[in-house]
Protein backbone atom coordinates (compact mmCIF):
# COMPACT_ATOMS: atom_id res chain seq x y z
CA UNK A 1 0.00 0.00 0.00
CA UNK A 2 1.68 3.28 -1.03
CA UNK A 3 -1.80 5.19 0.66
CA UNK A 4 -4.72 5.31 2.33
CA UNK A 5 -6.61 7.44 4.78
CA UNK A 6 -7.47 6.34 8.36
CA UNK A 7 -9.41 7.71 11.08
CA UNK A 8 -7.84 7.40 14.61
CA UNK A 9 -4.24 6.66 15.09
CA UNK A 10 -2.84 4.99 12.05
CA UNK A 11 0.55 3.47 13.88
CA UNK A 12 -0.94 2.25 16.33
CA UNK A 13 -4.56 0.71 15.68
CA UNK A 14 -7.04 2.84 13.84
CA UNK A 15 -10.59 2.54 13.91
CA UNK A 16 -11.27 2.74 10.19
CA UNK A 17 -8.80 2.76 7.11
CA UNK A 18 -8.94 2.55 3.04
CA UNK A 19 -6.04 1.02 1.80
CA UNK A 20 -5.24 2.49 -1.64
CA UNK A 21 -2.01 1.95 -4.01
CA UNK A 22 -1.18 2.39 -7.56
CA UNK A 23 -1.82 0.67 -10.44
CA UNK A 24 0.34 0.37 -13.11
CA UNK A 25 -1.64 2.39 -15.21
CA UNK A 26 -1.79 5.15 -12.41
CA UNK A 27 -4.93 4.81 -11.04
CA UNK A 28 -6.32 4.90 -7.71
CA UNK A 29 -6.61 1.36 -6.17
CA UNK A 30 -9.08 1.11 -3.33
CA UNK A 31 -8.19 -2.29 -2.30
CA UNK A 32 -10.00 -2.74 1.08
CA UNK A 33 -11.78 -0.51 3.27
CA UNK A 34 -12.61 -1.46 6.93
CA UNK A 35 -14.47 0.25 10.01
CA UNK A 36 -14.28 -1.32 13.69
CA UNK A 37 -17.60 -2.33 14.70
CA UNK A 38 -17.96 -0.05 17.21
CA UNK A 39 -17.83 2.87 14.73
CA UNK A 40 -20.08 1.47 12.08
CA UNK A 41 -22.59 3.18 11.06
CA UNK A 42 -21.58 6.79 11.64
CA UNK A 43 -20.61 7.20 7.56
CA UNK A 44 -16.91 6.51 8.45
CA UNK A 45 -16.30 4.33 5.29
CA UNK A 46 -18.04 6.88 2.98
CA UNK A 47 -15.93 9.39 4.15
CA UNK A 48 -12.68 7.67 3.68
CA UNK A 49 -13.35 6.69 -0.10
CA UNK A 50 -14.49 10.71 -0.04
CA UNK A 51 -10.75 11.25 0.65
CA UNK A 52 -9.54 8.78 -2.22
CA UNK A 53 -12.30 10.39 -4.40
CA UNK A 54 -10.94 13.81 -3.67
CA UNK A 55 -7.42 12.83 -4.18
CA UNK A 56 -8.22 11.16 -7.53
CA UNK A 57 -9.94 14.37 -8.36
CA UNK A 58 -7.55 17.27 -7.88
CA UNK A 59 -4.66 14.51 -9.26
CA UNK A 60 -6.27 13.84 -12.48
CA UNK A 61 -6.77 10.08 -11.81
CA UNK A 62 -9.29 6.89 -12.35
CA UNK A 63 -9.99 4.57 -9.42
CA UNK A 64 -9.93 0.59 -9.63
CA UNK A 65 -12.80 -0.48 -6.75
CA UNK A 66 -11.49 -3.83 -6.02
CA UNK A 67 -13.12 -3.32 -2.59
CA UNK A 68 -16.73 -4.18 -2.83
CA UNK A 69 -17.83 -1.65 -0.50
CA UNK A 70 -15.95 1.07 -2.60
CA UNK A 71 -17.72 -0.42 -5.49
CA UNK A 72 -20.94 -0.16 -4.35
CA UNK A 73 -20.58 3.77 -3.70
CA UNK A 74 -18.90 4.29 -6.90
CA UNK A 75 -21.05 3.13 -9.03
CA UNK A 76 -24.36 3.88 -7.26
CA UNK A 77 -23.99 7.46 -8.07
CA UNK A 78 -23.63 8.82 -11.14
CA UNK A 79 -20.98 11.55 -10.82
CA UNK A 80 -18.51 9.22 -8.74
CA UNK A 81 -18.97 6.37 -11.43
CA UNK A 82 -17.12 8.61 -14.15
CA UNK A 83 -14.02 8.15 -12.20
CA UNK A 84 -14.39 4.09 -12.37
CA UNK A 85 -11.29 3.24 -13.98
CA UNK A 86 -12.76 1.24 -17.31
CA UNK A 87 -9.21 -0.40 -18.52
Amino acid sequence: MDGGFAYGERDESPLATVEVSTTDSGALLISHTEVDPSIRGQGIARALVMLVVERALSEGRTIVPRCPYAASLLSADRELSSLISRS
